[in-house]
């Protein structure tokens, strides 16, 4: 499992998009779930033919979703490098975590940076301070 945070928005059908590049596969091998629908499914997911399953949590603060990914057939480093590449290449703001304790990688739009999570009481919030 790895789990990345988007800065902004992106709707079902985007990150299936997204993921698909990530994954390099058709979008129909990945499912995707925000977090009330995937704690309530009463069957398992063992279809053999999906490639990704992505739970997708609102947050707040200097991020606006967060990405939990499962069933990834890529190490989390392999993982990690794809999504930075495609996130620089397209323009897409994120924050992967990072080997780090509370340090996270944030694709900017013309740069990478190292930022440091700031602890917060409510566990919905993200915010990072430059390193």
């Amino acid at each position: 499992m790895i789990d990345f945070l988007l800065k902004f928005h992106c709707s079902f059908f985007e990150l299936k998009e997204f993921l698909s590049k990530i994954f390099d596969c058709s979008s129909e091998k990945i499912l995707i779930f925000d977090i009330d629908e995937f704690n309530s499914l009463v069957e398992e997911l063992n279809d053999s033919e999906i490639v990704c399953i992505c739970v997708v949590v609102e947050v707040r603060g200097d991020a606006s979703q967060l990405l939990q990914l499962y069933r990834c057939p890529l190490p989390t480093s392999v993982i990690s490098g794809k999504i930075i590449s495609y996130a620089q290449k397209n323009k897409v703001q994120c924050y992967i975590p990072s080997d780090s304790v509370d340090t996270w990688i944030y694709v900017d739009t013309d740069a990478l940076k190292f930022v440091r999570q700031i602890e917060s009481e409510e566990e919905d919030i993200f915010s990072f301070k430059v390193i």
